[in-house]
């Protein structure tokens, strides 16, 4: 089970990094705050964070399986991690929904950095794991 809840976990973090990148890339700029398209990011990367605690949590009994104890602490640690930033980058997320936000271009920086970071910590678990 945890290796399917991982791969919809990523999945969904794909999609919904692709939202505003597609609109941007369409549209030729970023959309607002409180736009359709921002409503869809939120509301895949919302289910995205839930289907990565559930991938967390799902494993917990199988932490004993062989391909587990193989990859090790260090493959493990990098999928922990993960899952902590994306607290974070949900966090930072809701943060920009707000039109009045003062800062909006450095939090929305370190919202795309702490991304950045998330899709490297998830590519170290999966290639810990093989």
């Amino acid at each position: 089970m945890a290796l399917w809840t991982g791969w919809m976990a990523a999945a969904l973090l794909v999609l919904a990094a692709a939202v505003p990148l597609g609109h941007r890339w369409i549209h030729g700029r970023r959309s607002a705050p409180r736009s359709r398209t921002q409503g869809w990011h939120v509301g895949i990367g919302l289910t995205a964070a839930v289907a990565a605690v559930v991938h967390a949590t799902s494993i917990l009994p199988a932490l004993g399986a062989p391909s587990v104890v193989r990859g090790g602490t260090l493959a493990l640690l990098p999928g922990v991690v993960a899952v902590f930033l994306l607290v974070a980058h949900v966090g930072l997320g809701l943060r920009l929904r707000d039109p009045a936000l003062r800062n909006r271009p450095r939090i929305r920086r370190t919202h795309l950095f702490v991304a950045v970071t998330i899709a490297c910590a998830v590519s170290a678990h999966v290639v810990g794991l093989r």
